[in-house]
């Protein structure tokens, strides 16, 4: 082998290994996105409570409260509902599983839990007294853990 040829073959070595470094980054960064930003899903349910305590027709009240246990739960989730939408798509895997993996189940965790419970009772109920009055308090408790995040 000449000179040329080694050189030529060691450059080639060096692309091969440059192409792998970008795909392992690629990889990397990927795997850091899925976990998820939990302050903007957060944020996103907390939008949507507030909607919801707004509205005025139990369809809306509903909807809403629904997309913001949606963005607290996760598609993995048992109460997950796909056919109302997920405002959170593409932030993550739900506010309390990437919460729970990024700082453990501390106070905002549990709030946002509790969030979920009140606002599954709301969705359940036939009452738009009771659909309004959760989601005002859903809307509180997550604004209250947005705000010490």
């Amino acid at each position: 082998m000449n000179g040329r040829e080694w050189i030529r073959k060691s450059w080639a070595g060096v692309g091969i290994l440059l192409v792998c470094a970008a795909v392992w980054v690629v990889t990397q960064s990927t795997l850091v996105g899925a976990a998820g930003d939990p302050s903007a899903e957060l944020k996103t349910a907390v939008t949507h409570a507030g909607f919801a305590a707004k509205y005025e027709t139990m369809k809306e009240i509903t909807l809403h409260l629904r997309h913001a246990l949606n963005c607290l739960v996760g598609p993995q989730d048992k109460l997950f509902d796909a056919a109302a939408g997920n405002p959170c798509q593409g932030q993550g895997s739900g506010y309390l599983m990437d919460q729970k993996a990024a700082k453990g189940e501390n106070n905002q965790y549990y709030e946002a839990w509790w969030a979920v419970q009140i606002a599954a009772q709301g969705i359940a109920s036939d009452n738009m007294g009771v659909a309004k009055a959760a989601a005002r308090i859903v809307n509180m408790v997550l604004d209250n853990a947005a705000k010490t995040m």
